[in-house]
Formats: C-alpha cells, sequence, structure tokens
C-alpha cells in the first residue's frame, strides 16, 4: 500500500513538473529571445526582441538580399520544443488521470524528442547569437546578440517537461 502511494505521488509530481515545464515554454517563446547589446565608450544599451520581431527583420533583410543567419532553424526548434513540451504534458495527465496504458511508451518518446529540441533550440540559438550582427570599431563600440528570458525560459521549460516526461513513462 505505502508503494503505491508513493509511486501515485511521484506520478502527480512528475506531472506537476511537466506542466510547469510547459508553462515556461510557451511563455519563453513569446517574450524576448535574444537581446542586441551594444557596448561603447559614451555608454551602452540593449535592444530585446521576440521571435515574432526577429522573423519580421528577417524578412526584411531577405527582400535587401541578406538575412539572418541560422534564424530559421532557430526558430523553428524554438516552436518544436514549444510544443513538444506541451504534448509531454498533456499525455502525462491522460496516462495518470485516464490511466491509458498505450499512452506510456509514447510519453516516453515525447520526453525523448523534447529533450533532443531543448539540445538542438539552445545550439541553434548560440550559433545565431555568435554569427549575426558582431560588430567591433576597435574599442569605441562594439555589439553582439545575446539570450534574454525568452530562450533561457524555453529551454529551462523544455528540459522539465522532457525529463518529466522519460521519468513518467513508468510511474
Amino acid at each position: 500500500m505505502a508503494k503505491k502511494k508513493t509511486s501515485s505521488l511521484f506520478g502527480l509530481i512528475l506531472m506537476a513538473v511537466a506542466i510547469v515545464g510547459a508553462v515556461l515554454a510557451v511563455i519563453g517563446c513569446f517574450t524576448d529571445w535574444v537581446s542586441y547589446a551594444v557596448d561603447s565608450i559614451v555608454g551602452g544599451g540593449s535592444t530585446p526582441a521576440t521571435l515574432k520581431e526577429l522573423a519580421d527583420t528577417n524578412d526584411t533583410l531577405s527582400q535587401l538580399g541578406g538575412g539572418l543567419e541560422m534564424f530559421g532553424a532557430m526558430n523553428a526548434f524554438a516552436y518544436i520544443t514549444m510544443v513538444l513540451s506541451v504534448v509531454c504534458a498533456a499525455l502525462l495527465l491522460l496516462v495518470k488521470f485516464l490511466r491509458i496504458g498505450i499512452l506510456r511508451p509514447l510519453t516516453g518518446l515525447a520526453g525523448l524528442l523534447t529533450l533532443l529540441s531543448t539540445v538542438l533550440m539552445v545550439v541553434f540559438t548560440i550559433v545565431f547569437c555568435s554569427k549575426n550582427a558582431n560588430i567591433d570599431l576597435g574599442g569605441f563600440a562594439e555589439g553582439k546578440y545575446v539570450w534574454a528570458v525568452g530562450a533561457i525560459l524555453a529551454t529551462i521549460g523544455g528540459v522539465l517537461s522532457g525529463v518529466s516526461a522519460v521519468l513518467g513513462r513508468k510511474k
């Protein structure tokens, strides 16, 4: 009896963590993803940009014959991670409350895909930040893209949902 209650409690905790992860991933995709930071001898500042604003900028630059390097991959994996995080939370809810046993392997698979997508999102965000708009004017001014709160929240959310789903497939 005690083992059943412990197992049930562990399943509820995993479900709650997956839901928190899904919420963080969704919030992350719609808040400031990166920030363009400028540091100069007269001061510094940063301009944050959401994925939507970056898409608009990329479209404008593409019409002029350029574009933001690696934006498409970063953008795609950000939204894939968000969707997979929500799928993990939904599958854990279905397995826990409706007791649909056939969904257990799918929950584990969704968790693994979420973790893989999160890793790829992180890699493409790092590459995006390192490849785009690095200016250096010999100590007078320096500019670069850096992570903002959205990328961090989406990463944390993807990891939480993915790990919860992988662990929750057995509980």
